[in-house]
């Protein structure tokens, strides 16, 4: 419908994110994004809901209270209604009819609105709530951006049975809200460059060439046709490098007093950066799951035998990354403050009498 439309787009323009569990529905997944998550239950109130017999005439009853707060039924109906666009609903006694959604899913959907009270509560101890003009000025914004005409908001309203003042309300509930997480989540999500950076590559890890392999290697020549004693001292060599790295003692040092490569000392054993797929498959087989500053070997490879120290990775194309900084900066934000959201919804729930009417969710 045209108005479910628009006024959901303003759900998912907002920052009313009270969900944190991602709700699967089978079949698909309803969301893996914070933006998708927030607007099932963005979706799942007056404003954005374009329901059919699910009104103030509906048989209604308090199902929760948070705190002094009532949980309805109604609310409960309306927000499973909505999240599996009117394919399910749940009658007074819990039954589930119609579509694909299980208890389960509707429990959490149940505990979703749970965490919408909280934060409602929360509003009004910091003194958040909106004033009658600056609900009349944020929804008159509103309208001009979704390019709604005020006669034409209230023909829509009219048309879904529902009132110009339960719609003002809810919107001012959202705004109230919206106050609320910038003023207490928003300044607890903060990433750094090294943050973002990591997050890139971490996502890209499958690419080749998003990151190098940084190593320092060591190098011990075994060529054809040495004799016995030379050999003898070639393995001594070895034997003591693997003594002094399990003591612990700095590889580069033992680079400088070993390696027989040409330029060791110059180069401290420091090799170029190469990607995952040019190293040789004995070195690649065993950097895997590898932590920083690990020492792998010995290693031979044709004449020689090798050790390597691990030294991380590092970007493989710059530019690529100064290009996608902001989309995984974007990303990683997000992530960030759905988990700082959690943590806060997690502590609060603590703090506050949640009483649940004997009120059980079956199909």
């Amino acid at each position: 419908m045209w108005c479910d439309k628009n006024l959901r787009t303003f759900f998912l323009k907002t920052a009313f994110a009270c969900v944190v569990s991602v709700l699967f529905y089978s079949g698909s997944a309803a969301a893996n994004t914070a933006q998708d998550t927030q607007g099932i239950l963005r979706q799942a109130s007056p404003l954005g809901s374009s329901l059919i017999g699910l009104n103030a005439n509906t048989i209604d009853g308090v199902i929760v209270t948070v705190a002094d707060e009532p949980l309805l039924l109604s609310e409960f109906q309306r927000a499973v209604a909505v999240a599996t666009q009117r394919s399910s609903r749940v009658s007074s006694q819990g039954q589930l009819t119609g579509g694909q959604l299980s208890p389960a899913d509707a429990e959490i959907i149940l505990e979703q609105l749970i965490n919408q009270k909280i934060l409602s509560l929360r509003v009004r101890e910091l003194g958040l709530n909106l004033g009658e003009d600056e609900l009349d000025s944020e929804l008159k914004s509103f309208l001009q951006n979704q390019n709604i005409s005020e006669e034409k908001f209230q023909e829509i309203i009219r048309a879904e049975g529902e009132t110009i003042e339960s719609h003002r309300e809810e919107f001012r509930k959202q705004i109230e809200t919206q106050r609320f997480i910038g003023r207490v989540i928003r300044p607890l999500v903060t990433v750094t460059e090294d943050q973002v950076r990591g997050f890139y590559m971490q996502q890209n890890a499958d690419k080749d060439k998003t990151q190098l392999v940084k190593l320092r290697s060591l190098m011990i020549e075994i060529p054809s046709g040495l004799s016995n004693e030379e050999m003898q001292t070639k393995k001594r060599n070895i034997e003591a490098i693997r003594r002094d790295v399990d003591a612990g003692r700095p590889f580069v040092d033992l680079v400088q007093i070993y390696s027989e490569a040409k330029d060791a000392m110059k180069t401290k054993g420091m090799l170029p950066p190469k990607s995952l797929s040019e190293l040789p498959e004995k070195l690649r087989s065993r950097l895997k799951g590898k932590a920083s500053a690990t020492v792998i070997g010995p290693i031979e490879l044709g004449l020689s035998v090798f050790f390597f120290e691990y030294l991380g990775t590092e970007l493989g194309d710059q530019k690529e990354y100064e290009k996608q900084r902001p989309q995984y900066e974007a990303k990683l934000l997000d992530l960030k403050f759905r988990e700082r959201l959690d943590e806060y919804l997690r502590s609060e729930r603590l703090k506050v009498k949640i009483s649940r009417r004997d009120f059980k969710v079956s199909r």
